[in-house]
C-alpha cells in the first residue's frame, strides 16, 4: 500500500535526520524510497523555510496538519505531522504522511484566476451584467455594480426588490419586454430595447440582450447584458427629424418654385390690366388680385425660409434699428391686454443678415408669443452682446465660439413641456386649433436664422412662459449699408434684343408680351435644344439672355456657358422661384430677379443690367 499510494511516509529523529522515507510520490521529488535516510531535513530543505518551520513545530511536540509547497517543482502536499515520544515521554522525533494534492491545487488556482478575470471584466464593462429568472416577476440572482451608475440603485438594493423590476420599465414598453421573453421561451435569444426609469425619475433607453443557461439546480436562468443607448436613440431621433425637415423642405421648395411661376403670371397680367384701365370698372378687381398674389408670395417666402432655399440679400445692419422700425407694427399686432417692453442695448455692433427676413423673424416670434398669452401678459424684446469662449453643443445645438449679437423675445404665457419644445421648429407642427395656425412660423424663423449663420435657442416650462434667443455673428469692421430704393411701379422702355429662356409656356408668353410692349425685340426658347437651334440660325446681335436658374435638362449657368460660346459679350439676367445650390455658381456680373415679379420690376431690372436708365 505504501509503495503504490501517491503519498510520502517519513520519519525524523529528534535531530532532524530521516529514519524513514517511502511512497510513490517520492518520484515527483526526484527521490527513491529510502534514499534520504540518514540525511538532515534541515540541510535537504534549507531553501524551504515553510517546511522547516513545520519540522520545528512537530519536533516541539505539536500535532497538526499543514500544506507544504515546493515552488521549484510546482508541487503541493497536504502533510499531517505527529510527534514520536520515547519510553520516558520525551520527544524522540516526528512521523508524517504527505499527500500529493498538486492537481487539485492547480485546478483551484485556475478557477480562482478565471473568477478574478471574470469579475474584473464584469466590473470594467460600461454595461450591466445580470443573472435572473425569466418572467415579468422573476427574481434576479446577480447584478453587476454598474447598476448603480445606470439606474441609481446599489446591487443590494436592486436584488432586494428584484421581483418588482418590471415597475421600472416604462408602461408603454412592457409589452415589448413580454414579447421578448415569450420569444426566448421558444428558443430564441432575448433581445429588446425599452425605456426604464432611473431612481431620480428620468427616462433612459436600454438595450437588453441575453440567453438562457441551465442553472445549478437545472432551472433555466437568463444571463444578460443591459446597455445604455439613450444617447444613440437621441441621435437617431435628431437624424430622423433632420431628414424629415430636409424632405419637407425639398418638397416645399419645389412647390414654392412652381407656385412662384404662377404668381408671376397672375401679378403680370393683373398689373397689365391696371395699367390699361387704371380708372376702369375692372381696376378694383385687378388690384385685389394683385394684393392676393402678394399675400400668396409671402406664404411661399415662408416655405422657402424653413426649407433654407430662400434668396437672402444680406447686408450689414443694426438689430436695434430693425426693432425700432417695427415697433408701431408690433404694437398693432398685439392685443390690448399684452404689454410690450423693448429694451435695446446701444453700441452692440452690427450683424450681416437680410433686413426683410430679420423683420419676419421678429414678427413671427412676436405673433407666436401673443398666441401663447390668450389672457394677456407681458412681452419683452431685448438685445444684448454675447461672447462664447469655446465651441459647444453638437449637431443642431452646435454653437461656434465668437462674438454675437442676440435678439430675445420673452413672454409670460402658457409655456411648453419638453415634448413640445423638441418639435417646435418642425414644419407644419402646431399646438393651435385647426385654422388658427399653419405651423410655418417657427420653422420659418429657424430656416432664416440658420441661413444667416446664426443660432436659435428656446427656454420654456409649462406655466412659466417662453424665451426665444436668436444669436447672430457680429460683423467686424463693417458699417451698416442703406437699403436700395424700391423699383418704380411704371415700366421702363428700352431697345435691343433679348433672348428669353423659360420652360413654362404661360410665363414665356407673358414675358414676351411685357418686353415687346417695352420696346425690345424678343426671341424665345423653351429648352437648351431650341436655344442651340436659334443661335445657329440667328445672325443678329443678342444683347441680353433672360433665363430661369433651372431649365429642363440644364442649369442656368450651363446654359449661359453654351450661349457665350457664340455670343461672348451677352449680358445675363437670371430669374428663379427659389435659390438652390446652383445660385453659388451664378456669374458675379449677372443680374438676379426673384419670382414673383411685376412687369415694372422686370423692365427696371433689365434696364439696370443693360446699363441704361431706360425711358
Amino acid at each position: 500500500m505504501i509503495t503504490k499510494a501517491p503519498v510520502v511516509f517519513f520519519a525524523l529523529d529528534a535531530s532532524g535526520l530521516f529514519t524513514l522515507s517511502e511512497g510513490r510520490a517520492l518520484e515527483k521529488l526526484g527521490l527513491q524510497p529510502g534514499q534520504v535516510v540518514g540525511q538532515s531535513v534541515f540541510q535537504l530543505y534549507r531553501d524551504q523555510p515553510q517546511i522547516l518551520e513545520h519540522v520545528r513545530r512537530a519536533l516541539a511536540g505539536e500535532e497538526f496538519s499543514a500544506e507544504d509547497e515546493i515552488p521549484a517543482l510546482d508541487l503541493f502536499f497536504e502533510t499531517h505531522w505527529a510527534p514520536v515520544r520515547g519510553q520516558d515521554g520525551q520527544i524522540a522525533g516526528t512521523i508524517g504522511i504527505a499527500v500529493d494534492v498538486s492537481d487539485r491545487r492547480r485546478n483551484e488556482r485556475r478557477r480562482h484566476e478565471a473568477e478574478t478575470l471574470y469579475q474584473s471584466l464584469v466590473e470594467q464593462l460600461s454595461a450591466v451584467t445580470y443573472i435572473a429568472e425569466l418572467g415579468m416577476e422573476g427574481d434576479w440572482l446577480f447584478v453587476s455594480p454598474q447598476i448603480e451608475a445606470l439606474l441609481g440603485y446599489s446591487p443590494q438594493q436592486w436584488l432586494s426588490d428584484s421581483a418588482n423590476w418590471i415597475r421600472h420599465v416604462h408602461p408603454e414598453d412592457r409589452e415589448t419586454v413580454a414579447a421578448a421573453e415569450a420569444a426566448t421561451l421558444e428558443g430564441n435569444a432575448f433581445r429588446a430595447e425599452y425605456r426604464v426609469f432611473h431612481r431620480d425619475g428620468k427616462v433612459l433607453w436600454i438595450n437588453d440582450s441575453g440567453s438562457l443557461v441551465p442553472g445549478p439546480d437545472g432551472r433555466q436562468l437568463l444571463h444578460g447584458v443591459l446597455l445604455d443607448v439613450t444617447e444613440q436613440k437621441q441621435l437617431q431621433t435628431r437624424l430622423a427629424q433632420t431628414e424629415r425637415m430636409e424632405a419637407v423642405g425639398q418638397l416645399a421648395s419645389g412647390v414654392a418654385h412652381d407656385f412662384n411661376n404662377l404668381l408671376t403670371i397672375i401679378k403680370g397680367y393683373s398689373s397689365m390690366l391696371m395699367e390699361r384701365s387704371p380708372d376702369g370698372p375692372d381696376a378694383r378687381a385687378a388690384l385685389e388680385i394683385q394684393q392676393a398674389a402678394d399675400r400668396a408670395a409671402a406664404l411661399t417666402h415662408q416655405l422657402l425660409a424653413f426649407g433654407r432655399k430662400q434668396t437672402l440679400q444680406p447686408r450689414v445692419l443694426d438689430l436695434n434699428t430693425i426693432i425700432r422700425g417695427l415697433e408701431k407694427m408690433l404694437r398693432r399686432v398685439l392685443s390690448e391686454n399684452v404689454d410690450l417692453a423693448i429694451r435695446t442695448v446701444p453700441g452692440l455692433g452690427f450683424v450681416k443678415a437680410d433686413p426683410v427676413q430679420m423683420e419676419q423673424v421678429l414678427l413671427n416670434l412676436v405673433v407666436n408669443a401673443r398666441d401663447a398669452m390668450p389672457k394677456g401678459g407681458r412681452l419683452t424684446i431685448t438685445t444684448a452682446a454675447r461672447h462664447i469662449d469655446s465651441d459647444s453643443g453638437e449637431d443642431e445645438t452646435f454653437v461656434r465660439a465668437g462674438d454675437y449679437v442676440t435678439l430675445s423675445v420673452t413672454d409670460t404665457g402658457t409655456g411648453m413641456n419638453a415634448a413640445t419644445r423638441a418639435r417646435i421648429f418642425e414644419p407644419f407642427f402646431t399646438t393651435k386649433e385647426v385654422g388658427k395656425g399653419t405651423g410655418l412660423g417657427l420653422a420659418t424663423v429657424y430656416g432664416i436664422v440658420k441661413q444667416s449663420n446664426g443660432y436659435i435657442a428656446v427656454e420654456s416650462e409649462p406655466g412659466r412662459g417662453t424665451t426665444f434667443c436668436v444669436s447672430l455673428p457680429r460683423a467686424e469692421n463693417e458699417e451698416p449699408t442703406t437699403r436700395k430704393a424700391p423699383m418704380p411701379e411704371t415700366r421702363k422702355r428700352g431697345t435691343g434684343t433679348i433672348l428669353l429662356a423659360e420652360d413654362e409656356p404661360l410665363l414665356r408668353e407673358l414675358g414676351e408680351t411685357i418686353l415687346t410692349q417695352a420696346g425690345y425685340k424678343v426671341l424665345t426658347a423653351p429648352d437648351s435644344g431650341a436655344i442651340k437651334a436659334l443661335l445657329a440660325g440667328y445672325s443678329g446681335t443678342i444683347d441680353l439672355l433672360l433665363t430661369d436658374v433651372i431649365m429642363p435638362g440644364i442649369s442656368g449657368p450651363e446654359l449661359v456657358r453654351l450661349v457665350r460660346q457664340s455670343r461672348h459679350t451677352i449680358k445675363i439676367l437670371y430669374m428663379s422661384g427659389y435659390a438652390d445650390d446652383e445660385i453659388e455658381d451664378l456669374d458675379h456680373d449677372a443680374g438676379f430677379l426673384q419670382k414673383p415679379f411685376t412687369p415694372s420690376e422686370l423692365t427696371a431690372k433689365i434696364a439696370e443690367v443693360l446699363g441704361g436708365s431706360g425711358l
